[in-house]
């Protein structure tokens, strides 16, 4: 009863934040959204017409219709299974060589410290984008080759703030007294530190997830990511970039759910990070 009693006032509190309201109803709205796609939207996402093509938004076509006649709205609709599948899956391998790199860090020090700070700072070196083409470029275009090109590149920033949390923690009462009766390292990892860390953890990865989605539609802009006739919202927006000049919904609508989505997500992000950690800045 006490952690219900404690979670329930959480909620309470995050629900008093204006922006991270206006998050929470984002995020829900989005997974309604990509949950019950086949019953919202209308059409098929690969449903072609030959007598529909390019038709501007209406009461028949919300979003309108692409040049092969296909729904623009179911397309958006569908999409949104996909930019958040891949952006938990990316949130969530990040977060799980985050949360382990970071303890070992932060816990042992020394050399192991020092290589796991290195690879970070190699991976830093790059550019995100330019480095996850590169991966993409060796392992081949296709959306499960881009959450592993993503999260390749994204870990260093959730290991170091994990390392940073532990390093703060490893020196304390709780901790120290664990080593003095004999606990092993594993024990004083997922006992003591890994439970601290949890309020950093739900913060860094809400963070995370709007940048994997925005990591994920460009890679698929650029032709890397899900390959025709897939509804991701970086491919629509790549098909509907041509026809801007005549049909510049095809790109619009994907355009304004992706802003839409990432908002979301930030601003709940900041709303937990504000709540459950206010001396966190990301």
């Amino acid at each position: 009863m006490p952690n219900l009693a404690g979670t329930k006032k959480t909620v309470l509190q995050l629900l008093r934040y204006r922006a991270s309201l206006a998050g929470i109803l984002i995020v829900l709205a989005i997974s309604l959204l990509a949950l019950f796609a086949p019953l919202i939207a209308p059409r098929g996402y690969a449903e072609t017409s030959t007598v529909d093509m390019l038709r501007p938004p209406s009461a028949q076509d919300f979003f309108g219709t692409d040049m092969y006649g296909r729904d623009v709205f179911s397309r958006v609709v569908y999409g949104a299974r996909i930019a958040l599948w891949v952006g938990l899956l990316v949130t969530f391998i990040e977060a799980s060589m985050g949360i382990t790199l970071g303890l070992l860090s932060g816990f042992y020090g020394g050399i192991i410290d020092k290589a796991i700070s290195a690879a970070g700072d190699m991976v830093w070196a790059f550019p995100s984008v330019v480095l996850a083409l590169g991966v993409v470029a060796i392992l081949g275009a296709g959306l499960t080759q881009v959450v592993v090109a993503i999260a390749v590149v994204s870990w260093p920033a959730f290991t170091r703030i994990l390392r940073a949390k532990v390093q703060s923690l490893v020196n304390r009462e709780f901790i120290l007294a664990a080593k003095a009766i004999g606990e092993s390292d594993f024990s004083i990892m997922t006992r003591y530190l890994l439970p601290n860390l949890m309020p950093s953890i739900l913060v860094v990865s809400t963070l995370t997830l709007p940048s994997a989605i925005l990591y994920t539609t460009a890679l698929s802009f650029l032709g890397f990511g899900a390959q025709p006739p897939t509804p991701d919202w970086g491919a629509i927006l790549s098909e509907g970039s041509a026809q801007l000049a005549i049909a510049p919904w095809v790109a619009t609508f994907p355009g304004i759910f992706i802003v839409i989505t990432a908002l979301g997500f930030n601003l709940l992000g900041d709303g937990l990070r504000d709540l459950l950690d206010p001396k966190l800045r990301i």
